[in-house]
């Protein structure tokens, strides 16, 4: 009895080893099949073989391999995630396992672990090229500029042909890092070397940014306008929205700027500068307008904060007689969320004195919110917003009132290098008290679209705009109610 259940008990084995053998033969035969589809492309042929193979073997870390490399191919990134965390729990020293773990958390923007394996794959094996730059990129993600860029730098050394992609990223690492000179080298070389269009122009586009960042950084700036206009309704709009001819006329402005810092440095900066306005009318000469601006400033950067108080105590003349003397207080934060979006906050304080009005003369308190978002990669496309409110008391009781003040905008690059932008305001203004010689409390609203058209002329510092602008003034006092249309065409240099 005992002999014959030793003998089936043998036999059992047998045949059990038999199946093993038949079904581990069978699964590597579809494993096969799946990777000669893998190698041809075809993904789903692939993925029906190794769903045969894992029938037979689950646990089969190979299989499980493959099939998270298909699903990687097909971006199904969860399910190639099961895959491959099986594989590497049953056997992380399969060849290439550990780079297409890699490449999976990268595809999944989990670039902290990215970065940790592509850099071991990298020592490991310092001849694998593709771990040194997606270590780079990786860092880069993670705004690690200084592990970037040495990873880029250090592909750059093994493969020639890499080269251009690893200096255009090393530009934009050292341009984060203030290294201005390498990065320059750095998007020079991209510019004059990149396979695709789209390489040459965006490494241009950041030569340009530095330029114009060097520019910035100079300790003067001088930026002079004129311009020739047709106004349908000539109108005090810079000083007082309430004055206008009811007329149209023809014009020159002529506008300059300019200010030094007599400190520069990287993080903090106090200056000086003036302005001066002018306008002088074809027939209207008694609206012609001049502007003295003088202005106070300092500024100091802290991280991803700018802060900044200007004085600016203005004086204007208007047909050759004063007109109005205006002392502004500004202080403002300026707020730099990410790449691409910005914010400001800003509050002005102005003491007014109106020298042929003495009922106007008064205080204004003004707070307003400014938001910049940039559209794609290139910052040539904006968005841009605003909200803010202006309260203003005078000697009058007839001059109190509040305003809102809204606008909504956009500016994008098209073809020809040209500036399209579109700008929309609205304002709502309620007087505090009943008016004294129309005896109703005033009410206005204020609508303004405006569309602009500028270029580059001839040089860089030289620049060419034509713009239109339309404003509707509605008031419940149809004295002050206006329309208004005004065309222009300016030239601009900065300096």
């Amino acid at each position: 009895m005992q002999r014959s259940l030793s003998l089936i008990l043998t036999i059992v084995s047998v045949l059990f080893m038999f199946i093993h053998a038949d079904a581990k033969e069978a699964g590597m035969a579809y494993y096969d099949f799946g990777v000669f589809a893998y190698e041809d492309g075809d993904y789903e042929d692939a993925e029906k073989n190794l769903k045969k193979a894992l029938e037979f073997e689950p646990d089969n870390p190979i299989y499980n391999h493959l099939s998270g490399k298909i699903c990687l191919k097909m971006e199904r990134y969860r399910e190639a995630e099961s895959y491959l965390a099986t594989a590497w729990k049953i056997d992380p020293g399969i060849s290439g396992l550990k780079y297409d773990l890699a490449f999976l958390n990268y595809k999944i923007s989990s670039y902290s672990v990215a970065a940790d394996l592509f850099g071991e794959i990298a020592k490991e094996d310092p001849a694998n090229i593709l771990a040194h730059y997606h270590a780079g990129i990786s860092f880069y993600k993670q705004k690690h500029y200084k592990k970037a860029v040495d990873y880029f730098i250090g592909a750059t050394r093994k493969s020639p042909a890499i080269k251009t992609n690893c200096f255009y990223y090393a530009g934009i690492c050292y341009l984060k890092m203030e290294d201005i000179e390498k990065a320059v080298k750095k998007f020079e070389y991209a510019r004059d070397h990149a396979d695709s269009e789209l390489m040459k122009e965006n490494a241009l586009k950041w030569l340009q940014a530095i330029e114009k960042r060097k520019k910035a950084s100079k300790p003067y700036s001088i930026y002079l306008k004129i311009a020739g206009q047709y106004d349908s309704n000539v109108l005090l709009e810079s000083l007082d929205q309430d004055i206008y001819a009811d007329e149209s006329d023809y014009l020159t402005v002529g506008y300059f700027s300019g200010r030094y810092n007599f400190v520069n440095e990287k993080n903090y900066k106090i200056g000086a500068g003036y302005s001066h306005y002018q306008t002088w009318h074809n027939r209207l000469e008694e609206y012609n307008l001049t502007g003295s601006i003088f202005s106070l400033y300092a500024k100091y950067r802290l991280h991803f904060l700018n802060f900044g108080f200007s004085y600016i105590p203005s004086y204007y003349r208007l047909d050759s007689g004063r007109y109005l003397m205006r002392h502004q207080w500004k202080p403002e934060v300026i707020w730099k969320v990410n790449e691409k979006l910005d914010t400001k906050f800003s509050y002005s304080y102005y003491k007014n004195n109106y020298f042929k009005d003495d009922k106007k003369d008064g205080h204004t308190n003004e707070v307003f919110l400014d938001i910049y978002q940039k559209i794609g990669n290139s910052g040539d496309h904006r968005l841009f917003a605003g909200i803010g409110y202006e309260d203003n008391s005078a000697e009058h009781s007839d001059q109190y009132y509040g305003q809102l003040k809204t606008k909504l905008g956009i500016s994008v690059k098209i073809p020809g290098d040209i500036l399209l932008s579109l700008t929309g305001k609205y304002y709502y203004k309620e007087y505090d008290n009943v008016d004294s010689y129309f005896n109703v409390k005033r009410k206005n609203d204020k609508y303004v679209g405006s569309i602009s058209l500028s270029s580059k002329f001839f040089y860089e510092w030289l620049n060419i705009s034509a713009g239109f602008d339309y404003t509707k003034n509605n008031s419940n006092i149809s004295s002050y109610s206006y329309r208004r249309k005004v065309t222009t065409l300016s030239f601009t240099a900065k300096l």
